[in-house]
């Protein structure tokens, strides 16, 4: 029940766009909202959702999945975007980036986290927002989890920037991956998703719905399409645990229902050199061809 109020109040809320176009044309630093929480979740809290996550995203391991303290954490993201001093609308809200840096591995026990805005800034088609999940285990920090979001501004011409992802290299030699390299998204995998991880925001549900919040069609979680991909990756190589930072940029939404092949560069037999990984449409042109790409990589920061 409290889920569907939040839901609800999300979907009702406004953004404040004179505010937003203003920032934006002006370029002036816009002040944090003040919107924080903290969740304190024990294993039983969670149990449910983690095997369903776990059979959604074709996960078999004993420690918890690197994307899953986020999903757990969307209620967060909901109520820090759709709270009051919040200038931002959760409907239409589009994820285009994330980072994940682990420290230690995630185990099946009591987890807390503790959400926050992090950043504003501009963005050629409008306003990013970036959102932090701090994760502790046993009260030690096991994540850091950047989120970021973007809020169209159509009122608003696009400004003459590159975006980082356009960043990627051309010249990467990608190969399939040896195993379930091929990734299907089926039609309804939006709202099975949004079941687990509450999050309904129309865009993911359904070809009429996306339509009446400005989109053409239905596409996939972002979440979602990191968290399988990096599944497919873990049974090419299994991913570390700890003292990793995994980053993804969405470039193209995943259009549903649709078919893309995982192509990583070479896998390495120890942990000494990052790998990168890509999620391409082979059907479309090779300027369009890459729909999502990121890096697994070692850290050295606590």
């Amino acid at each position: 029940m409290n889920q569907v109020v939040q839901l609800v109040k999300a979907a009702i809320k406004k953004a404040d766009e004179p505010m937003l176009v203003n920032w934006f044309t002006d370029n002036k630093n816009m002040a944090l909202p003040q919107v924080e929480s903290t969740r304190y979740f024990t294993f039983s809290d969670y149990r449910t959702r983690l095997k369903a996550f776990n059979e959604l995203h074709d996960w078999h391991e004993d420690y918890l999945h690197p994307c899953f303290p986020q999903m757990l954490g969307l209620s967060q993201h909901i109520c820090a975007l759709s709270h009051p001093n919040s200038p931002f609308s959760l409907i239409g809200l589009v994820h285009i980036e994330n980072e994940i840096r682990q420290y230690q591995p995630l185990t099946c026990k009591d987890l807390s986290l503790h959400c926050y805005f992090d950043n504003i800034v501009p963005h050629p088609y409008g306003v990013q927002v970036d959102i932090i999940i701090l994760v502790s285990q046993e009260g030690a920090r096991c994540q850091t989890v950047r989120s970021s979001y973007l809020y169209r501004l159509p009122s608003i011409d696009a400004i003459n920037t590159t975006e980082k992802s356009e960043l990627i290299d051309t010249q990467v030699e990608w190969s399939p991956l040896i195993e379930h390299s091929k990734l299907h998204f089926e039609s309804g995998i939006g709202r099975r998703y949004a079941q687990i991880s509450g999050d309904y925001n129309p865009i993911h549900l359904a070809k009429w719905s996306a339509r009446l919040v400005g989109f053409k069609n239905v596409m996939a979680h972002g979440n979602y399409v990191l968290a399988l991909a990096l599944s497919k990756l873990n049974y090419n190589w299994r991913l570390p645990t700890e003292r990793v930072a995994i980053s993804s940029h969405f470039k193209r939404p995943i259009i549903l229902p649709s078919t893309a092949i995982l192509n990583a560069t070479m896998l390495p037999l120890n942990f000494e050199k990052s790998v990168r990984f890509e999620l391409a449409n082979t059907s479309a042109s090779r300027r369009k061809r890459s729909m999502m790409f990121g890096e697994v990589k070692a850290i050295s920061d606590k």
